[in-house]
């Protein structure tokens, strides 16, 4: 218990430093046209998500498009292994992509945004399991996913952080719609 609170403790002094940060960078930023602003800004995050799109886990990259669009793409893996004495084995693999396109809402003169998206979060499973005969299967699920985060994205570059909730779609289940929640930090840069 003692070591949430000091990740939480960590969490909370990141935030703070970061949004007393950004607000002195994004008064330097005013003085230019949005077409400047938007030619300035590093246009890419690195972030590792907690829940959200891509299942426990995933880890991101995400390229601005336009002053208020983006486009995200992830990677997330889950493996499990089971035997019987000797009799039988198994195993399962998951690997889970979500690809996200995103409108964001500047606040006014800040570096937060609301982040507003939709896509497919793409579910590649394989199963096999060997008795007297091996036998797999793989299949294919493409599950609609959406996004409504709170966003502080440095235009300068730096630490990024996004929560928020992370719906995802799930027709066939009993819960159409699983009520999702994400949480990531990572780091905005600037380049190509």
């Amino acid at each position: 218990m003692r070591f949430l609170k000091n990740v939480f403790a960590v969490c909370v002094c990141c935030c703070a430093f970061a949004l007393c940060h950004q607000s002195t960078l994004a008064q330097d930023m005013r003085q230019y046209s949005p077409e400047e602003r938007f030619a300035q800004t590093a246009k890419n995050t690195l972030f590792a998500e907690g829940l959200g799109n891509g299942g426990l886990y995933s880890f991101n990259f995400d390229r601005r498009l336009a002053p208020t669009w983006n486009v995200r793409l992830g990677f997330s893996n889950y493996r499990a292994e089971a035997a019987l004495a000797n009799i039988s084995s198994g195993a399962a693999s998951l690997v889970v992509v979500p690809l996200i396109a995103s409108y964001l809402y500047n606040f006014p003169e800040s570096n937060s945004y609301l982040e507003l998206g939709g896509g497919i979060s793409s579910l590649f499973a394989t199963v096999s399991v060997t008795t007297l005969v091996p036998t797999s299967a793989t299949a294919y699920t493409p599950i609609p996913t959406f996004v409504i985060m709170y966003r502080i994205m440095p235009s300068e570059g730096g630490f990024s952080l996004r929560a928020g909730l992370t719906p995802l779609i799930l027709p066939n289940f009993f819960l159409p719609v699983l009520p999702w929640l994400g949480i990531s930090l990572g780091w905005t840069f600037g380049g190509f």
